[in-house]
């Protein structure tokens, strides 16, 4: 991952991704030695991504999917601690935002990605 965010920058930062990106259909990868390469969840939508900077939870942070609605249960949350690097990732062809990339200390890699629903044929 490059083009990494100074870490002074990542409260406002995710606040104004979170912002953008709200109800945003999502996918959730996990990347480690331990775990190899594990989808969490697919298209569930973008509540919000927080940087916790006191606190027990101090240098993590939360991403949090979920329904757009009271009567949508679905949820997921998911805490990275140890956070070393927060990373936007780019498209290459187009270069418009498709997600963030976080590395914590152990060097595993929480991958959020954006997704783009597939149109109905009319």
């Amino acid at each position: 991952m490059a083009g990494f965010i100074e870490q002074n920058r990542w409260q406002s930062f995710l606040d104004d991704f979170s912002k953008r990106n709200q109800f945003r259909a999502t996918r959730l990868e996990v990347v480690g030695d331990e775990v190899g390469a594990q989808a969490e969840e697919d298209f569930l939508p973008l509540i919000g991504v927080s940087f916790e900077s006191k606190g027990s939870e101090a240098g993590s942070v939360v991403v949090i999917l979920g329904g757009e609605s009271a009567k949508d249960q679905r949820q997921v949350e998911r805490l990275i601690e140890n956070v070393q690097k927060i990373t936007p990732l780019v498209g290459e062809t187009n270069g418009l935002e498709e997600g963030l990339g976080f590395e914590d200390g152990d060097g595993a890699k929480t991958l959020l990605i954006l997704e783009q629903l597939p149109e109905l044929p009319a």
